[in-house]
């Protein structure tokens, strides 16, 4: 069995991956979670205060994991502190770090698109801890970390989802981009596209994304459109504007079914 640990294992795209690698048989998962614990079939769960740095050492000392999965949310600061953890340890046990990373490690360049081999460059604090967070994992790990950064994503019971929802039900004014561009993908397609990455062994640096681009108001108009919700009052903000936009070069290594576009995020968040 390959042991498997999910830290921040009670967030969307944790308790998804989770649902994802629990079908693969030769996988022990453990997950971590700080305040919300999930109940899933074969997964042992962990709480995991990121506050005590000594805690994540009897953690990894407890379950031995081979694979690491990073998901983790919370103070930036205490978060490097604990990834640096997890890192020196995996490089002594010969592990594999998957560590998710954002479109904010380009959020000071809004004038292209950007690709896993552009230099990141960021001027919020979650971006710049994004970026932190990746050099040093890089540092200590080189290859045993493959480094995942994703756009919007979006599921059926996603924050962004029900916000929206929330948004029509009490006629709550909701904000748009009119002249900036995005890319999106969903919670599902993301960890399959992890299963597939970890399955066949690929490493370096993925743009977890759609394969194009959509205009942030036109991706809430298509939405509230296919879901026939009552359109909520739409205050166009145009002081965002450009492409906050990751794009891929490596989709080709994923086979057809794992490649997707803002269409199609469309069509299964509608359906």
């Amino acid at each position: 069995m390959v042991r498997v640990l999910v830290l921040g294992g009670s967030g969307l795209v944790g308790r998804t991956l989770i649902s994802q690698i629990n079908q693969y048989p030769k996988y022990q998962i453990f997950a971590t979670y700080y305040e919300n614990q999930c109940l899933s079939t074969n997964v042992q769960y962990i709480k995991l205060d990121i506050k005590d740095s000594e805690y994540i050492k009897r953690i990894l000392d407890a379950v031995k994991p081979q694979i690491v999965i990073s998901c983790l949310r919370g103070d930036f600061d205490k978060q490097l502190i604990l990834h640096v953890v997890v890192a020196e340890y995996l490089k002594r046990e010969n592990g594999m770090l998957y560590y998710f990373s954002t479109t904010n490690v380009f959020d000071n360049d809004f004038s292209k698109p950007h690709y896993e081999d552009d230099e990141t460059n960021s001027q919020t604090d979650y971006g710049q801890y994004k970026m932190e967070c990746e050099s040093r994992m890089a540092a200590i790990l080189h290859d045993q970390v493959c480094i995942l950064r994703i756009p919007q994503v979006w599921g059926k019971l996603s924050p962004r989802m029900k916000e929206l929802q929330n948004s029509v039900q009490t006629k709550k004014e909701t904000t748009v981009y009119p002249e900036l561009f995005i890319n999106t993908n969903t919670d599902i397609v993301i960890a399959k596209q992890l299963c597939y990455i970890i399955e066949n062994d690929l490493r370096g640096i993925f743009h977890l994304t759609a394969e194009d681009m959509i205009g942030y108001k036109e991706l809430y108009v298509h939405l509230i459109e296919g879901l026939c919700l009552c359109a909520p009052e739409l205050k166009e903000d145009i002081s965002e504007k450009g492409y906050f936009v990751i794009l891929s070069k490596r989709s080709r290594e994923f086979p057809k079914q794992l490649r997707i576009t803002n269409q199609m995020v469309i069509d299964y968040l509608i359906r």
